[in-house]
Parts: C-alpha cells; sequence; structure tokens
C-alpha cells in the first residue's frame, strides 16, 4: 500500500487499554450528522494540504539530493510538521494525542517490530497460497536486487501514511461519531488515496475502484486494528512497512499497482484478476482480503479481551 510516487525509468502483542481510548470507543447516541461530515471535510482538507501542497518542498529536496530515502523521508518530515502546526495551533493537542507517543522508545520500536513480524508473515502467506494455486511463480534470486536501498524508505513512507490515516483521520472521525463509523469511513479514504497509482496504466474504471475498495478493506481495516489494539501508530506502522518492503521488494509482486526497482525474487502472477489482483498486485486479490480480514478480526477479538481483563 503506497500511495506515494517515487521515480522509476508496501508474535506477541502487549496491550494497554486506557479510559480515555475506551470512552472513545463507545458510540456516541444522538451524533449530529452534521459533526461527521464537518470531521469528514476537516479530514479531507488534511489529506489534500499533506498530499499535495507539500510537492513544490519534496521535490525540491529530491532535486538536492536525489533518492528514494530521500523522497520518502521528505514526505514524512512533512506530514509530521502539519500535524505538529495543527495540533498546536488549531486543535490545541500534542504529537502524543494522534498517536506518535510511547511509555519509552524501546516501547515504541517493540511495538514497531510487532508489526513488522505480523506484517512479513502476513505477506509470506498470501504468497504461499498463490503460489500453491499456481498464481505466483518464482523464477529466481537477483543478486542485483535493491532491497536495502528500499528499506528506509519504505519505513518512511508507511509512517507518513500512518499519521495522514490513523493518527489524524481516524481520530477526527472518531471523535466526532464512533470507532465503527470511523474504521471504514477511514479506511474507505486510503484506498480512494491510492487511485493516483493508476494514472500511468489503461485500468478501466471500474476495476481501479474494485481494487481500491479491496486494498481499503484488507489493507486499512487491519491498520485500524493494529491502530486500536494499542492507541499508538507504531505496531500499524510496523504492519504497514513491511507489508509493502516484502510484497514489493522481495516477492517481486505490484504494490498498489506499483514496482518498486529490482526486486529479491524475480517473479511473474497469473490466473484470473480476483485471485492475483491483476496490476494492482495482491492488494486487490480475494485472498489477501480473507487473510487480513481474519488477522483483523483477531486482533480486535484480542484487544475485547484485554479491555475485559482490565
Amino acid at each position: 500500500m503506497n500511495s506515494l510516487k517515487f521515480d522509476q525509468s508496501k508474535v506477541p502483542l502487549t496491550s494497554e487499554p486506557n479510559s480515555q481510548a475506551q470512552a472513545l470507543t463507545e458510540t456516541k447516541p444522538g451524533f449530529r450528522t452534521k459533526q461527521l461530515a464537518l470531521a469528514i471535510a476537516k479530514s479531507l482538507i488534511f489529506l489534500f494540504v499533506a498530499i499535495y501542497c507539500g510537492q513544490p518542498l519534496i521535490v525540491a529536496v529530491s532535486q538536492m539530493l536525489p533518492s528514494i530515502y530521500t523522497q520518502f523521508t521528505a514526505y514524512l518530515l512533512w506530514g509530521l510538521l502539519l500535524l505538529w502546526l495543527v495540533g498546536r495551533f488549531i486543535e490545541k493537542r500534542t504529537l502524543s494525542d494522534y498517536g506518535l507517543g510511547a511509555k519509552s522508545f524501546w516501547a515504541g520500536l517493540t511495538e514497531f517490530y510487532d508489526g513488522s513480524l505480523i506484517g512479513s508473515l502476513m505477506v509470506t502467506t498470501v504468497t504461499i497460497i498463490l503460489a500453491a494455486l499456481g498464481c505466483y511463480q518464482a523464477l529466481g534470486i537477483n543478486t542485483h536486487c535493491h532491497l536495502l536501498e528500499l528499506v528506509p524508505g519504505l519505513i518512511a513512507a508507511a509512517i507518513y501514511e500512518e499519521i495522514l490515516f490513523r493518527g489524524y483521520v481516524l481520530q477526527t472521525i472518531e471523535r466526532a461519531s464512533n470507532t465503527k463509523i470511523a474504521v471504514i469511513a477511514s479506511s474507505l479514504l486510503f484506498g480512494a488515496a491510492h487511485m493516483t497509482n493508476f494514472h500511468e496504466q489503461s485500468v478501466p474504471l471500474f476495476n481501479q475502484i474494485a481494487s481500491c475498495t479491496a486494498l481499503g478493506l484488507d489493507a486499512g481495516l487491519l491498520f485500524c486494528a493494529a491502530y486500536l489494539y494499542t492507541r499508538r501508530l507504531w505496531l500499524a506502522a510496523g504492519l504497514h512497512a513491511f507489508w509493502n518492503i516484502f510484497e514489493g521488494p522481495v516477492f517481486g509482486t505490484p504494490v498498489s499497482g506499483m514496482h518498486m526497482g529490482e526486486p529479491l525474487i524475480f517473479s511473474v502472477l497469473s490466473g484470473p484478476p480476483w485471485l492475483t489482483g491483476g496490476v494492482f498486485g495482491p492488494e486487490a486479490s480475494i485472498i489477501e482480503l480473507v487473510v487480513c480480514l481474519i488477522l483483523a478480526w483477531t486482533i480486535w477479538q484480542r484487544k475485547i479481551g484485554a479491555d475485559r481483563v482490565s
């Protein structure tokens, strides 16, 4: 899952529920439609500014230091700056309030590591299933792959997207309505943001919408579950980053319709698009959708169980 562009010529867990998080997950009876509409409007404005208004600065930085890592890091820094400005001068909130806090550096790193294991194992499971069905074929190992070059940039890109969609959009809509509505709305917006990935491909509009809807349902719901489990972004960010890393640079399949340099494994996808995801990649595959929904449900059930114990 990656709505960002780059030039080319996506275990054991710990749960710490708190009263504020529990209050946010409770449905607010009689919430007004106007509040929800305003929250969605604020989210759309924030996304527009975060994705498009920083482009001149990001392009300038990328021209001075041309590399994928520099470009994605510039996106991350711009996203952090924008979130800080909105929190400081408009919403009177800190970065920790948006999910960027942690008990300690190591606690945050541990959550990120847990997410990285979940993401890499999930993509590996999907790839094995596709291979067993004859839809994925590994052709060989690439000794000149770009894997190590892409990892830092893809981690930065994942944190940037988590700041936007689980850090701001999900929480903004949740405060105006309830958790279920916020999860659905933010997930669909997350999928829709990837529509621009088709701009260089001749793909029917229906297929574009179907692919991005599938992405919203599998990745969007899973990342929301990961965020809600801890009310911090690090678990979701690790999951997101290593989903992208394993899907693209490791297994060589498209990531939200994008091909990311030379992969570790030369491969080919073949079969019906509903199984393989077509040009969009496994994120639009029914296999990945089912696996992600099961995983999201499992994480959510663990959160419910942990809340009951506490």
